[in-house]
């Protein structure tokens, strides 16, 4: 019988002759003493598998930093879209929050996130911020618009350094002063001799023709070009002369403008006469008020035939009278022209405030008008009353009868007090001009 110090020495050794074994035998995939200690090629088979692991490893460490870094050099207050220079009309109306304020802008598309805006404003004063109607750009970063908002509604727009503006109602000299103030090495004089270059001028209504159709035949006395410049932020960063400038207004005018050139070419339309109204009223409105005009302009004509009242005074009194057909009194009542009556019987009137002008000051006050069926009523009555007066003088609109054209009939319209408000020719006037309404009369 073996001791127990033999059978230990016989155990090594028989250990040490299998690991040996082992180690010289073929790989076999089934012995598991391949997968637990290898032999010849069981470690050049994990040795791959080592390699595409630690790879793997590697790459997501590097994308942890890729991607946090990012988030911490992403400006969470810079501008929604540097590129989109437009300007936004947003009313921020009285005893609006912080929050609520970011939730218009954001609304309105002019910020990323409202509740940034928010953050931001509190850390910086919430309270100087001020309710009113602001032009506002996505190319705007989100101080700027808080500073403009805290410096008030009729505060200059606030824009990255190297940004120009022009805005409704700018004289040629403050744009051309504005713009100068962007680029040093030009005066605005410059500016002002760029806008009336009868060259240039040739030169850009061969590459902007949509843009500037009409220009040569512009009657402006001072910066022609400067009618067909849209309302809006431009880049000058890259503009180093007076030519240079104009140019970028016009290039940027005509991408913003690209959406209505078909619809203009359609309609006769110049492209000056409908840019403020996009700009500050967006394209929604500029369609329904088209739609509004396309609607009634065919009856408008059958009652030219019939009554002799231009076609194009019935829209434009149709669409100043009734807001474009956005007051109570023509979209519940059918009421385009403000017509008002004595007729008390129930469903034939209503009683509504109503703006008069007396001694040239608007007064608001209280006045019974007529109900209509339809708004073809409406336009049938307005034009029986320009034909057979009222039962005190039968013949008091005889010089709207007799005009020739729209702006004798403006003209006559507020002479025979049809009207009250001094500027209601002109009005009318610009109304038929902006839409080409004239189109109609022919």
């Amino acid at each position: 019988m073996e001791s127990r110090k033999e059978r230990h020495q016989h155990e090594i050794q028989a250990a040490e002759a299998l690991d040996a074994a082992q180690n010289n035998a073929p790989y076999d995939p089934k012995n598991p003493f391949n997968e637990a200690f290898g032999n010849g090629r069981g470690p050049k088979k994990r040795g791959p598998f080592k390699r595409i692991l630690t790879m793997l490893v590697i790459a997501l460490v590097l994308l942890g930093v890729v991607f946090g870094a990012k988030a911490l050099l992403t400006d969470k207050y810079a501008a929604l879209n540097p590129k989109d220079t437009t300007f936004i009309t947003v009313k921020i109306p009285e005893g609006s929050t912080a929050l609520q304020m970011g939730q218009t802008l954001e609304k309105k598309k002019v910020i990323t996130n409202g509740q940034v805006f928010y953050k931001y404003a509190m850390s910086q004063g919430a309270e100087k911020l001020q309710a009113g109607t602001y032009h506002l750009s996505p190319s705007q970063t989100m101080q700027l618009i808080f500073n403009q908002m805290a410096a008030g509604p009729t505060s200059e727009p606030q824009l990255p350094k190297g940004y120009g503006y022009v805005t409704v109602g700018q004289t040629p000299d403050q744009v051309a002063v504005n713009l100068a103030d962007q680029v040093k090495s030009v005066s605005a004089q410059d500016i002002l001799s760029a806008l009336n270059d009868k060259q240039l001028i040739d030169q850009m209504y061969k590459k902007y023709p949509d843009l500037l159709r009409g220009v040569k035949q512009s009657s402006t006395k001072q910066a022609v070009l400067l009618d067909y410049v849209y309302p809006q932020a431009f880049d000058l960063r890259q503009a180093k002369t007076a030519k240079a400038i104009v140019e970028v207004l016009l290039q940027t005018s005509d991408k913003t403008m690209q959406p209505y050139y078909k619809t203009l070419r359609a309609n006769g339309m110049a492209t000056p006469n409908v840019m403020a109204l996009v700009a500050t009223s967006g394209k929604a409105e500029f369609e329904r008020r088209l739609a509004f005009i396309q609607k009634i302009a065919p009856y408008a004509q059958e009652l030219a035939k019939k009554y002799g009242i231009l076609a194009s005074i019935s829209i434009a009194q149709a669409a100043h009278e009734s807001n474009w057909d956005n007051s109570k009194l023509s979209s519940k009542y059918n009421n385009f022209y403000g017509v008002k009556t004595q007729d008390t019987t129930p469903g034939n009137s209503v009683v509504l405030d109503t703006t008069e002008y007396v001694d040239g000051k608007p007064q608001t006050q209280q006045a019974r008008f007529a109900v209509y069926s339809s708004w073809k009523d409406s336009m049938k009555e307005h034009a029986e009353t320009l034909v057979n007066g009222n039962t005190w003088n039968p013949t008091q609109f005889k010089d709207v009868l007799n005009a020739k054209d729209y702006k004798s009939a403006a003209k006559a319209l507020y002479d025979d007090h049809y009207a009250t408000d001094v500027n209601y020719t002109k009005l009318l006037v610009n109304l038929i001009e902006t839409w080409h309404l004239q189109r109609y009369d022919q």
